[in-house]
Order: structure tokens, then C-alpha cells, then sequence
């Protein structure tokens, strides 16, 4: 037994938090309201959620208010995961704080290139503050785009934004999303390859599974709207996907046409996750594919909180479409056809 992670504390510990969050969660009462203050109190009820919401719940909140609670719950539940384990398990599971604090990283950097007062912006936050890596006080007191990209000297992200320019940060900023993933990803595989071997697999499977995904999502904005060239697409690509390997992602960023992309896609994944894209839309049809996947794979290791938190990030994407059709009136009915998750 590994002494690092409490094995089957931590099985019981995710089941139970599935099972909360998931066959617990009455979809259709969430479908149904009219307000926000609707969907917490609904939340309220829900033993994972009303951690989320306990500081509000005599509050009367806002979508955006909501919007923000929602991105923070990922960083509580993975925070809460921590305690199970210990050594370079518990600095892997640390790692997967990262993503948060690249979204909190780019708010700050869109905000300083459109000249756009900080102001509160902390109140916008989803990262950790308790396992926080980057300087975010530093980076708060930039005056301009240079001056932030100085304030990261330092950390993993210089490299990548050392030339960054005001009108890079306010035009390019998909692809200043997918350097910094460059760097993320390579650090989340350092931490994972530190694992046992079977533990090390099923993290790899996983890691390499969201790049294989991200990878398909960067290439078909690259191709459909940017129209950049195959080898600038290829550059900001990410390596070490679960299917995907560099041959594969030189063919795809490469590809002549849409449909040929999407036949490599299919071929390369082995499923089409583009069969209900005109009913889904692009972004969707990935999200779904996602938590199928995420929700029938079964894991007897380190898999088992990897595949949890990333779940967790699909029902926030879920959550947030309700409370945007919240402020549409979409129609319940439609409303169900924007959601990951199946009912």
C-alpha cells in the first residue's frame, strides 16, 4: 500500500462527494428557476455545494457573484482532497491548483492591457491562496504590460510572455492562454511522472487526455477563425497527449480543410465527439465527450481524484450555462441542450 495516499479513504471519500454533487443534485429543480437566489438555495441543499455558498447564504447574489463562487469551487474541492495525502502526492494533487491561478494570472493581464482599472479584482479570484505560486500582490501593482510580464520574472511563465506586447495581450489571447498552458502542462507531467508506476499511468492517461482535447480545441479556433499558419498553430500546441502524439498534432495543425480535420480527429480518438456538434456546438460536444468519459472510468488509484476534480470543472461549465439562462429566460427545455451533463 502506497503510504503516500490514503487509498481507500480517499475512494470512499470521492464516492460520497460524487454522489453528492451528482445523483443528489436535483438537475431538473436547477432547470426550473427563475433567479439566482433560486439556484443557491438549491445549492444550499446539497451537502458539496453548500460549502461553496455558506458565506452568502444570507446574502442575496448576482449572476456575476455567482459566476465567480462557482470558479472557486474546483480550488475548495481540490484543497480538500489534500488532506489524504502526503509527499510527491501531495504536491502533485497541489499542481492541479495551477489552472486556477492562470485564469486569476490572464484576468489580470486582459485588464492591464485595455487599460482597465484593478479594482476589485480580487473579488473576481478562484486560486488558493493557501498554496499560491505566483507573486499576484507584484502583479496587481503593474502599471502596464511590461511591467507585469517583469513582475513574473521568476516564475515558469516569464519565458513564454517575456515579449509580450499590449496589442499581444489584447488581440492574440487565445494564444497567450495556450503558452501558458505550454508551461502548466509540462509541470503537471513532472509532478506525475514522480509517482508509482500505476498511479504515474493513470495521472499521465488523464493529463494526456485534457491536452489531446485542448490541443483539438486550439486547432479548430486556429483553423476556423484566426487563419494562421499550420507551423505558428503547431508552435503553441501542447505535447504529451494521451492519443495524440507530435506526428498526429503536425497532421492535424496541417489539416486542408475542416472535414479532413475532423476525420483525423475522429481516427485519432477513436470516437466521433463531433456526431451532435450542430446540436451541441464545438466547445460542448467536448465537454460532453469529457464527462462521459470522466464519469464511466473507473480508477484504483491517483485516477480516482484526477478524474473527480476534473468533473467537477465540467459541472462549474454547467452551472454557469443555467445562470446565464437565468439572465435570458432560455427556456428549460433548451436550457438542457447547452448542459454536459445528460439527464
Amino acid at each position: 500500500m502506497n503510504p503516500n495516499m490514503a487509498y481507500y479513504a480517499i475512494q470512499t471519500k470521492i464516492i460520497s462527494k460524487k454522489g453528492h454533487l451528482i445523483r443528489e443534485l436535483d438537475w431538473e429543480k436547477l432547470l426550473e428557476c427563475k433567479t439566482v437566489d433560486q439556484v443557491k438555495s438549491l445549492m444550499l441543499d446539497n451537502k458539496e455545494l453548500s460549502k461553496l455558498m455558506y458565506e452568502v447564504k444570507n446574502e442575496e447574489i448576482n449572476r456575476d457573484r455567482m459566476e465567480v463562487l462557482l470558479g472557486r469551487f474546483k480550488t475548495v474541492e481540490t484543497e480538500d482532497l489534500l488532506h489524504y495525502f502526503s509527499g510527491n502526492y501531495k504536491e502533485f494533487i497541489k499542481s492541479l491548483l495551477l489552472v486556477s491561478e492562470l485564469q486569476d494570472l490572464s484576468l489580470i493581464l486582459r485588464r492591464i492591457a485595455r487599460e482597465e482599472t484593478l479594482e476589485g479584482i480580487e473579488e473576481r479570484f478562484v486560486h488558493s491562496k493557501k498554496h499560491e505560486t505566483l507573486p499576484f500582490d507584484n502583479l496587481m501593482s503593474s502599471k502596464n504590460v511590461a511591467q507585469f510580464t517583469e513582475n513574473l520574472k521568476g516564475t515558469p511563465y516569464y519565458s513564454g510572455l517575456k515579449n509580450l506586447t499590449k496589442e499581444d495581450a489584447i488581440n492574440r489571447e487565445f494564444h497567450i492562454e495556450m503558452k501558458l498552458y505550454v508551461e502548466l502542462y509540462r509541470n503537471l507531467m513532472e509532478y506525475a511522472n514522480k509517482l508509482d508506476k500505476d498511479d504515474k499511468d493513470a495521472a499521465l492517461e488523464l493529463i494526456g487526455l485534457k491536452i489531446d482535447l485542448l490541443n483539438v480545441q486550439w486547432i479548430y479556433r486556429a483553423l476556423n477563425y484566426y487563419k494562421i499558419s499550420p507551423e505558428e498553430i503547431l508552435i503553441y500546441s501542447l505535447v504529451g497527449g494521451k492519443s495524440i502524439d507530435y506526428k498526429k498534432l503536425k497532421k492535424l495543425c496541417y489539416s486542408k480543410s475542416m472535414e479532413e480535420f475532423f476525420e483525423l480527429v475522429k481516427s485519432y480518438l477513436k470516437l466521433d465527439i463531433f456526431s451532435n456538434m450542430d446540436v451541441l456546438g464545438f466547445d460542448l460536444s467536448i465537454n460532453s465527450y469529457s464527462y462521459e468519459y470522466l464519469r464511466k472510468k473507473k480508477f484504483r488509484n491517483i485516477g480516482a481524484a484526477v478524474s473527480y476534480i476534473y468533473l467537477i470543472g465540467i459541472i462549474v461549465d454547467d452551472f454557469t450555462t443555467i445562470v446565464e439562462g437565468i439572465k435570458y429566460n432560455v427556456p428549460k427545455e433548451k436550457l438542457k441542450e447547452y448542459l454536459a451533463y445528460r439527464m
